[in-house]
């Protein structure tokens, strides 16, 4: 029996999380109706990255596409009695050259978003995710994007490997993008509640996020992440684009998308070309935060987590050479607690926290720490790059670092580069002692303390 493969790309920003959640739930009902779709893992936020490591394996030299995955996968559909092999992966989409390479008679969906959304969304998803922290970009036009990049692949491979369909309300099979893409593969959609699977942000919270980004370690900064999804207020539907600039990527959008529809026969083209060109711009806002705005997303974030704020605190006391932390912002959140309250007692907790875990056969994980330990590697460069000998231990280094900070002023890189020193040497009395002057000095150059 020859076993037909259908592989989703995406591409990113068209509800991919959504499909890969539905068919992850569906499996047994897809297997029921001939389709094998693989058992994949997602974060903390229900985000995935598919069947990627169904078909991938790290390498040293990157990932690459495992023959000995492929042929196990088709020999399991097999085994199982299933005609159809399915998979999904955002990665995929820029893989399409290697995956034809070990499945050459592939069949590929792809979904047609309107160009402007995906500058937007990829924007905002930046921030959510990969902590961008700079303002989105005025540009002369607007990046293409994916819709350049699936051009290429339809053109290479024909349209016939092609499924595209178009990313809209109103040219979706059934309404939404679930029964849209059941319908494809002519199986009935799930009946279940709608899941919230990587929400868009509203606007205070992408705003917040953009702040934090500036200090919070990548873990710190998907605790964040899974709470302000959950935070709405009456600017969840926003554009961060300014009008003029708006109407000019319309255009731009529009031809582009008319252009490719016309060549390669999109699914809903005309549903998905008429919302673009008649949709209104959702509410235009400059990207600043005022002060009740920012305290409202900070007060969410203790109500909800108490020991996420106490972790964004203490990272922000950490940075506090730099801007962030001098900020109107960084003045109004570092008022609920002092450094003293999330740095000793709080490290304390967590240690004791991991001390239970071990007793139970558990192993401690990196993100419970409300800041990433930095490794020795960088003081090790440091040694090589000044020539110092072995017999000047790491912590003499960081202790002189920690005094070239404070003698210029900068109190709160002193402290970072003595919390560290103090981590190899934890009973040190000069480094203990440094450490309380520091706190006692950074705690006095902010502003009273005040509750919200």
């Amino acid at each position: 029996m020859t076993i037909k493969v259908i592989i989703h790309i995406g591409p990113p920003k068209t509800g991919t999380s959504a499909i890969q959640f539905s068919l992850q739930r569906d499996s047994k009902r897809l297997a029921e109706n001939g389709i094998y779709y693989p058992k994949h893992t997602t974060d903390i936020n229900g985000i995935s990255s598919g069947n990627l490591n169904s078909i991938y394996e790290n390498t040293s030299s990157g990932r690459v596409v495992s023959n000995a995955k492929v042929v196990t996968l088709l020999a399991e559909c097999k085994k199982r009695g299933l005609h159809t092999l399915l998979l999904s992966s955002e990665f995929f989409f820029e893989r399409v050259s290697d995956i034809t390479e070990v499945l050459p008679d592939a069949h590929f969906i792809a979904y047609i978003r309107n160009p402007l959304d995906s500058f937007e969304s990829l924007y905002n998803q930046s921030v959510k995710r990969h902590h961008k922290v700079n303002p989105i970009k005025a540009l002369s036009k607007l990046p293409q994007l994916y819709l350049n990049k699936l051009d290429e692949l339809v053109s290479k491979f024909g349209v016939g490997r092609f499924i595209l369909r178009s990313y809209s309300n109103k040219a979706f099979v059934g309404g939404n993008i679930i029964n849209d893409f059941y319908s494809i593969l002519n199986i009935e959609p799930p009946i279940m509640g709608k899941a919230n699977i990587n929400t868009s942000y509203s606007f205070e919270a992408l705003e917040f996020k953009r702040w934090i980004n500036q200090f919070c370690s990548p873990s710190l900064a998907l605790k964040a992440d899974k709470i302000l999804q959950n935070f709405k207020s009456t600017s969840n539907n926003f554009s961060l684009i300014e009008p003029d600039n708006y109407e000019l990527y319309r255009v731009d959008a529009y031809n582009a998308l008319e252009k490719f529809c016309s060549n390669y026969g999109v699914y809903g083209s005309e549903s998905l070309l008429k919302e673009v060109s008649s949709t209104d711009q959702k509410d235009y806002r400059e990207q600043n935060l005022d002060v009740p705005e920012f305290t409202k997303v900070a007060e969410y974030i203790n109500n909800q987590a108490p020991e996420v704020y106490k972790s964004i605190c203490y990272a922000l006391y950490l940075s506090s050479y730099q801007p962030c932390f001098n900020d109107e912002y960084g003045q109004v959140f570092i008022r609920k607690y002092k450094l003293s309250e999330v740095s000793d007692k709080y490290m304390f907790k967590t240690k004791s926290l991991n001390f239970i875990k071990r007793l139970f056969g558990k192993a401690i994980e990196p993100e419970q720490l409300p800041i990433n330990q930095s490794a020795p590697d960088d003081i090790n460069r440091l040694r090589l790059k000044l020539g110092l000998a072995k017999s000047i231990s790491d912590v003499d280094i960081l202790k002189e670092l920690a005094f070239i900070a404070e003698t210029n002023k900068d109190i709160g890189l002193a402290y970072l580069f003595m919390k560290r020193a103090q981590r190899l040497r934890p009973n040190g009395p000069l480094i203990n002692s440094k450490i309380k002057i520091y706190e006692r000095e950074i705690d006095s150059s902010t502003v009273k303390r005040d509750d919200f």
